[in-house]
């Protein structure tokens, strides 16, 4: 019996030990100051900033971050000797927010974006933390609701809508953030509903309006902005409110809801 009671208290013991071994091997610095393996940052309330590994003062491997109240907020991984790190950010039940790479701290390649319920909401590609090349939204469903082209932060180039079926809802020309080149809206079917073009960010030219069977109902001139028949375009706009409006429920609108993904320091 006395036996048995001398293992278990060296067993209990020998944990005590570990404990106390693990807990002095965290949070180390070498002889120049520089953190050296495993370490653990609290806040003041007790819970937990971030937990991973340093090599040399340099972040290694898997990064854990926390907020103030205990819940993750970004599981970052490193690489040696690179200025890449993975990074994917979560909403407080821990379900994915964004992910994509930083370079410098700073946004790189396709960034993906997700709602609180896990559907994807969209993908931009960064360069240099700024938009640059396709940027594509989703449906619910998963389809593609818009596809947009970016230079150094500006919309530049053409942008697509579809509806949630895959058919093209809206061509739409950009130049530096304005409307400039073609605008065409299709119908359910495919049919062209509205064609015409913008001028630096205002209509020009020929505005040509069809019928859902494709026959042409009315055409306008544009100059500067400015339709020459301000009556027939106010007709015209209350007929392609309506078209809309009966054609609720079979559009479902994608989620615009976004946010700022920023960098938690080391």
């Amino acid at each position: 019996m006395k036996a048995n009671i001398f293992t278990i208290t060296l067993f209990f013991v020998s944990i005590t030990l570990s404990g106390i071994a693990q807990d002095e091997q965290k949070n180390q610095t070498d002889q120049n100051g520089l953190k050296q393996g495993y370490w653990e940052k609290f806040y003041p309330n007790g819970e937990t900033q971030y937990k991973g590994t340093f090599k040399n003062n340099k972040p290694i491997g898997e990064f854990k971050r926390f907020n103030r109240d205990g819940n993750l907020i970004a599981v970052m991984n490193y690489v040696e000797n690179s200025n890449k790190v993975y990074t994917k950010f979560y909403y407080p039940d821990k379900v994915l927010q964004a992910e994509g790479y930083y370079i410098n701290r700073k946004k790189d390649s396709i960034w993906i974006f997700y709602t609180e319920e896990g559907d994807k909401i969209n993908e931009v590609a960064y360069i240099n933390d700024i938009k640059n090349g396709t940027e594509k939204k989703f449906y619910k469903n998963g389809a593609v609701s818009e596809t947009s082209e970016w230079k150094n932060g500006n919309q530049d180039g053409l942008t697509k809508r579809y509806y949630d079926d895959g058919k093209v809802m809206m061509r739409i020309m950009y130049k530096n953030n304005k409307l400039d080149g073609e605008y065409n809206v299709y119908g359910l079917e495919g049919n062209i509903l509205i064609q015409g073009q913008y001028i630096n960010n205002k209509r020009e030219g020929k505005w040509a309006y069809y019928k859902d069977n494709g026959h042409l109902r009315d055409e306008l001139n544009y100059t500067d902005g400015v339709a020459e028949n301000q009556e027939e375009l106010e007709k015209l706009e209350d007929e392609q409110i309506k078209m809309l409006e009966n054609q609720k429920g079979k559009i479902k609108d994608p989620s615009e809801s976004m946010y700022n993904a920023i960098p938690p320091g080391n």
